[in-house]
C-alpha cells in the first residue's frame, strides 16, 4: 500500500487532518481537510515541510523527544505563539531509527479508542512502506553514483550510452557543467556530509547530479543551476561555523559531458592547493588558485632569468635571522596595491611602522615596491617564494 493511500485511508477512518513528515521535518504525505487548520499546518503544506523556526521551537520544548519516548499515541500541547494547535503524534520508528512523525490535528476533542487503534495499525504499515521507499531511494542513489563515477573517472560506457543511462535515471542536465567536491578532511564521513548538504543543494541547485565518489560528495552543476560559487561558499561557511574541517573545491565550467573529468580534477586540485597555500577559507575555486600554483613553479625554475629572486630571498633570510616580518609586509603591501593605510591595518601595525619596514625593504633589495618597473617583479617573486620559508616550494 502506497504511503499517500495509507494516509488518505487513515484520515477517512479517524475523521481528522493528518500530516506525515520525515525525521528532518520535510513533508512526505498529507490528507485533505475540510475544516480550518492552524498556521503551522498551512505553513508545512505550502513549504513542503516545517520551517526552521517551527522545528527549533518544537525541539527546544522537548516535543520530539516526548513523542519518541511514547510507546503509543502522544498528546502534544498547543503552542499558541507559533500558531501550533494541540495534536496527537506518533513516531514512525524502525528499531531505534526514527523514519518520520505522524501528526493529527486534535483540537480539544480527544481521539476515540477506535481512532487510536487505527493510528497504531497505520504506524506498522507506514514503517514497512517507508523502509521499502528508503530501499528504492538507496538503489536509485547508487545508480546515480555509478553514473557520476563514469562521468568523472571514465568507464566502460561510451558517451552515447552514458547519456542514455543519465536520461533513464531522470537527469537531463544541460551545459554548461561544473563539478564541486565537498570533502571532510578529518572525519572521512561522506555519507554524513551528503545528508547534511542534500536539503540545501536540492533547493539551491535542483538541476544538479549529486552523489559520493572516492569519499567525496560530488555535485555536478548543470545549466539550470546558477551561482555555483555562491553555493560552494555557503556550504563552506556553514561548516566553518560548525567548527568542522570540511573543504569545498570548485572546478572550471565545461560545455560537454566528456570534459567533466577535467572539471573534477580541477575541483580536487583546488582543495589540495587551498591546503598547500594555507588559505583559511574552506572554499577553493580552481580558477582563482591555479595562477598561484603556476607562480610557485618559479621557485624551482633555474633555467631562465631570476631577476628579483635574489632580492626577495634576501628578505626571507633577513626575517629568519632577525625574527622580522619584511616578507609578509612586502607581500601584503603589494597585494593591496601600495595602499599604506589598508596594509597597516591588515598587518595590525601603525602606519609609521609600515613606513619603516618599506624603507628597510628598499635598502635590502635595492628595489622600490612603489616603482612600476619593480612592482611586478617583486610581486611575482613574493608569490613564487610564498612558502619557501617553510620548505613548501615545489621543484619543477
Amino acid at each position: 500500500m502506497e504511503i499517500q493511500a495509507i494516509i488518505d485511508d487513515l484520515a477517512r477512518t479517524i475523521g481528522r487532518p493528518i500530516t506525515l513528515e520525515d525525521a528532518g521535518g520535510r513533508l512526505i504525505a498529507y490528507s485533505a481537510h475540510d475544516q480550518p487548520v492552524d498556521s503551522v499546518r498551512m505553513e508545512t503544506l505550502l513549504r513542503r515541510g516545517a520551517s526552521q523556526a517551527t522545528l527549533r521551537v518544537l525541539k527546544e520544548r522537548g516535543v520530539y523527544e516526548a513523542i519518541e519516548r511514547s510507546h503509543g499515541v502522544a498528546f502534544v500541547e498547543g503552542i499558541p505563539e507559533i500558531g501550533f494547535s494541540p495534536r496527537v503524534a506518533l513516531a514512525i520508528k524502525a528499531g531505534n531509527t526514527v523514519l518520520g512523525y505522524l501528526w493529527v490535528i486534535n483540537g480539544k476533542v480527544p481521539l476515540s479508542a477506535h481512532a487510536e487503534e487505527a493510528l497504531l495499525r497505520a504506524r506498522i504499515q507506514l514503517v514497512q512502506a517507508l523502509e521499502r521507499q528508503g530501499t528504492a531511494q538507496d538503489m536509485r542513489q547508487r545508480q546515480r553514483e555509478d553514473l557520476i563515477a563514469d562521468l568523472v573517472r571514465g568507464g566502460q560506457r561510451d558517451m552515447d550510452g552514458l547519456q542514455s543511462a543519465l536520461r533513464a535515471a531522470g537527469w537531463y542536465g544541460e551545459p554548461p557543467f561544473q563539478v564541486m567536491l565537498i570533502r571532510d578532511r578529518r572525519g572521512n564521513r561522506p555519507q554524513q556530509v551528503f545528508k547534511e548538504t542534500e536539503a540545501l543543494l536540492k533547493e539551491a541547485a535542483p538541476a544538479s547530479l549529486r552523489g559520493i565518489f572516492r569519499d567525496d560528495v560530488v555535485v555536478i552543476f548543470a545549466g539550470g543551476d546558477t551561482g555555483a560559487g555562491k553555493v560552494a561558499s555557503t556550504i563552506a561557511d556553514r561548516y566553518s561555523r560548525m567548527g568542522r574541517d570540511v573543504a569545498v573545491g570548485l572546478g572550471g565550467p565545461c560545455e560537454e559531458l566528456s570534459l567533466l573529468r577535467r572539471s573534477y580534477s580541477e575541483a580536487s586540485e583546488a582543495i589540495a592547493l587551498g591546503a598547500r597555500f594555507r588559505y583559511e577559507s574552506g572554499f577553493f575555486d580552481y580558477r582563482t588558485l591555479a595562477p598561484y600554483d603556476l607562480l610557485a613553479c618559479l621557485n624551482g625554475c633555474k633555467r631562465h632569468s631570476s631577476f628579483g629572486r635574489e632580492a626577495v630571498t634576501k628578505l626571507i633570510t633577513y626575517d629568519e635571522l632577525h625574527k622580522s616580518q619584511l616578507f609578509d609586509t612586502l607581500e601584503t603591501y603589494l597585494d593591496l596595491y601600495g595602499k599604506r593605510k589598508l596594509a597597516a591595518e591588515r598587518l595590525s601595525v601603525h602606519p609609521n611602522t609600515l613606513d619603516y619596514r618599506i624603507r628597510k625593504i628598499k635598502e635590502l633589495t635595492g628595489m622600490d615596491p612603489d616603482d612600476p618597473s619593480s612592482r611586478l617583479v617583486l610581486h611575482v617573486w613574493t608569490k613564487a617564494l610564498h612558502f619557501a620559508r617553510d620548505g613548501a616550494g615545489r621543484e619543477t
